[in-house]
């Protein structure tokens, strides 16, 4: 049996829960510890990708299930996060498999959430809401973490 895609998964929780700890007193760069800074960016997003969109009154109630099923939860995250930090290390790594798992479904959802508002909007809109989504990504706000800033660049050849 090939152990390494376990060992590797438990190595990178490891990382994953020193640096949770580490970057505990700054809240990851995203305000006060309660996640307000990180629900306003969210709702700024959300307002110009609305405004950007043009939707018409038809297509308005699916904007609105949108966001209510893409709505961050920073208190469960504040939670998380505390509740990890507190923990013995093979604990920690345990719940922090758990908090994985719940984060899998988490965001299946989402992306069910986002398929089912995609397929109400026009081509046009498809385009905008792409441009809009990969414009968020690039700005690190989705798999690299922002606080940390952009990936390091390769060391110059000798």
């Amino acid at each position: 049996m090939n152990r390494t895609p376990i060992l590797v998964a438990l190595f990178a929780a490891a990382a994953f829960a020193s640096s949770a700890i580490a970057h505990d007193h700054c809240d990851h760069g995203r305000g006060p510890g309660d996640g307000s800074k990180m629900a306003a960016v969210h709702a700024k997003h959300q307002a110009r990708l609305h405004d950007r969109l043009k939707l018409s009154a038809a297509q308005e109630a699916a904007w609105k299930t949108f966001t209510e099923k893409t709505k961050p939860d920073p208190a469960r995250r504040m939670a998380a996060r505390d509740e990890v930090a507190t923990l013995t290390t093979p604990a920690r790594m345990d719940r922090m498999l758990a908090l994985m798992k719940e984060g899998e479904g988490r965001m299946a959802e989402h992306a069910a959430a986002v398929k089912d508002f995609y397929a109400q909007l026009t081509p046009e809109q498809q385009k905008i809401f792409d441009d809009q989504a990969k414009a968020w990504h690039a700005r690190g706000h989705g798999m690299r973490h922002p606080h940390h800033g952009k990936p390091p660049a390769p060391a110059p050849a000798k």
